[in-house]
């Protein structure tokens, strides 16, 4: 069995964030590679790969930013909490 020892240390929101926009930075610039060569006529890059990596960089942005507009929202609900 597993101890509270041997559980992964758990990361702070500020953490988890940062690791998300990396993802989808990661995402973007691999697309932007993609397009980029395929612009430029490299021949191993087709043009379906190009869109479906651009798809989930699309998708990966605004998932990433809806999750940043809940937790904003959270955080203000929290704020105006009566103590």
């Amino acid at each position: 069995t597993l101890s509270l020892h041997d559980a992964l240390p758990i990361s702070s929101i500020g953490e988890m964030m940062g690791n998300a926009v990396n993802q989808v930075n990661d995402t973007q610039m691999h697309a932007g590679s993609l397009s980029t060569r395929y612009t430029q006529g490299d021949p191993n890059i087709d043009l379906p790969e190009v869109m479906v990596a651009m798809q989930k960089s699309s998708v990966s942005f605004q998932a990433m930013s809806q999750v940043r507009n809940k937790l904003l929202e959270a955080y203000k609900d929290i704020m105006n909490m009566p103590v």
